[in-house]
């Protein structure tokens, strides 16, 4: 099966704005959100903590059968611990400008590198790129029951953990087999917002980080692929949520985690 695909899937994270329409159950931090996906995969699990960042490369690790379902916050906490850390791009790559100063610019520009892959170069130097983008919160809503050690480790894991799901960066092999038909991706972002049930909590003041917002954003991705000589493009409908950090906590916005991703083949 190709790296992206009509099919639909769920998954479960750690509490977000995604899930702040539940807000009243919030004392209750082990909840999940749903994270809906399809048409991009990303790696199995990975193996111990090293003691130095690597490329994030995947290693092959065994889970019981039923850790998903005998405790869900443990089996997500176990899949971030196995996480290899992935060292940080150069800064000279992220967003800068005045994408960075303003949460909806910087949540599309994000989103459009995201998902804007060339196949014909390394995977390791996307993910480091997320790396050097990422940004760490407190906020309890979104962090949960992740480890104060292991948060920083929580952006790459949000966009490659693929347990029980795929998401927005395939898997080394998914990419590879990409590579070989010359594949990358086009992204034209079609709109961001602010969802209604995170400015609701924010009004009720269930959000404690006055650096922590949330935004939707839209886009239209074509993945354009060389088989056999033949030029071939598949187009799909995205939406992805995601969580970002920014003022007056830091200076400048960055990238917490994607909460939800659904991408839909549409021709």
């Amino acid at each position: 099966m190709s790296t992206f695909s009509s099919r639909l899937r769920s998954r479960f994270k750690w509490p977000t704005f995604a899930v702040a329409a539940a807000l009243v159950i919030v004392a209750v931090l082990v909840l999940y959100t749903t994270r809906t996906s399809a048409p991009t995969a990303s790696p199995a699990p990975a193996a111990a903590r090293p003691e130095r960042a690597t490329d994030g490369r995947p290693a092959q690790q065994t889970m019981p059968a039923d850790a998903a379902a005998g405790d869900p916050a443990a089996y997500q906490v176990q899949r971030l611990r196995s996480l290899p850390a992935v060292a940080p791009g150069p800064r000279a790559a992220t967003i800068a400008g005045e994408a960075a100063q303003q949460p909806d610019l910087y949540a599309a520009e994000f989103v459009r590198r995201l998902l804007s892959h060339d196949f014909r170069t390394p995977r390791s130097a996307h993910l480091r790129w997320v790396q050097a983008e990422s940004a760490v919160t407190r906020e309890p809503l979104v962090v949960g029951l992740i480890p104060p050690d292991f948060r920083d480790r929580y952006a790459v894991f949000s966009v490659t953990d693929a347990a029980d799901t795929v998401a927005p960066i395939p898997t080394d092999t998914e990419w590879e087999a990409l590579s070989l038909q010359h594949g990358y991706t086009t992204v034209t972002i079609e709109r961001v917002e602010e969802p209604i049930a995170w400015t609701n909590a924010v009004a009720s003041g269930r959000i404690s980080d006055p650096g922590i917002t949330g935004r939707e954003v839209t886009a239209t991705v074509v993945r354009h692929t060389t088989v056999d000589g033949e030029r071939r493009t598949a187009k799909f409908s995205v939406a992805v949520s995601l969580n970002l950090e920014g003022p007056p906590t830091r200076p400048t916005w960055g990238f917490v985690a994607v909460i939800s991703y659904t991408a839909i083949q549409v021709s």
